[in-house]
């Protein structure tokens, strides 16, 4: 029963503010906090019914250390601090047994929730991406020319990248006793192949995020939720400097970002269902 209720609440709670987020970019902040308020007091109280409180004491670090890491994303402006708080949610909501379903867990819990939210958001992130390229076929050109521009440090990335995944193979392979072989390096290579793909991919969202993201607006048309390029934090203005800002007039520039609090959702049941995302990437990459 107790696990029924956490997954309701995962479930309810990651869906209603990936809707929110996606329907007006913000969502409000009492939807995070009543999920982790949620969480800890069914996890007390199924401590407390089987008389063993070493899994409400795990769902206590893992959500304290997932919102620590979320709030220092926050701090050097990754993402917004209300991300912070879903993934402190996620983090408490765990660990979760059900006999419902049978995950594997490779990584250690709190590593593992947050390699199943990034692993979900670079699948998110490429998806988006490439909508917005679709619509504004320009981009492909701005990416060429950055590439051209930054061509020495990309091939010095690339090899040092190479150098790293080759190396570490081989010194794994002998430390275990295991020879050489191309089925080996096959993982290094893919390694490789998919660094190449994530450096790419994040010089065509810098050029999304400095040419689509940023936009100038007249300050008398500044709302709750417009984040001016001048705050550090991915925070939104309150109120009182809303009007302040408003009342110097002018224009401003303002950013927006993706709306990326969807993926918490899917890597909430991913991990319900399946457990660690690197597990069945392994699996299919052996294969």
């Amino acid at each position: 029963m107790f696990d029924i209720l956490l997954i309701a609440t995962g479930f309810i709670g990651f869906a209603y503010v990936g809707y929110k987020d996606l329907k007006t970019t913000e969502f409000p902040d009492w939807a995070p906090y009543s999920m982790i308020i949620a969480t800890v007091l069914v996890k007390l109280a199924q401590g407390l019914a089987v008389n063993n409180l070493s899994v409400f004491t795990a769902s206590m670090i893992n959500g304290l250390l997932l919102f620590g890491i979320g709030y220092i994303l926050y701090l050097v402006g990754s993402w917004a601090d209300g991300d912070a708080f879903v993934l402190g949610a996620l983090g408490f909501l765990f660990p979760l047994v059900t006999g419902l379903f049978s995950p594997v867990y490779l990584l250690p819990l709190p590593l593992m929730l947050i390699s199943n939210v990034f692993a979900f958001g670079g699948i998110y992130m490429v998806v988006y991406a490439l909508a917005l390229g679709i619509k504004n076929r320009w981009i492909l050109g701005e990416l060429k020319k950055d590439l051209i521009r930054n061509s020495k440090n990309l091939m010095l990335a690339i090899l040092g990248v190479s150098a790293f995944a080759f190396g570490s193979a081989y010194l794994m392979a002998g430390s275990f006793g295991i020879k050489p072989s191309a089925a080996l390096f096959s993982i290094p290579a893919s390694f490789t192949v998919y660094s190449v793909f994530l450096l790419l991919l994040w010089g065509y969202v810098k050029i999304i995020d400095q040419k689509i993201f940023v936009k100038k607006i007249p300050a008398s048309k500044l709302r709750y939720g417009d984040i001016p390029v001048t705050m550090r934090q991915l925070r939104m203005p309150d109120k009182g400097l809303i009007r302040k800002l408003r009342a110097k007039g002018g224009y401003i520039k303002i950013k927006e970002g993706v709306r990326f609090t969807p993926v918490f959702l899917f890597a909430f049941l991913f991990t319900v269902v399946y457990g660690d995302a690197i597990y069945w990437i392994l699996k299919i990459m052996g294969n």
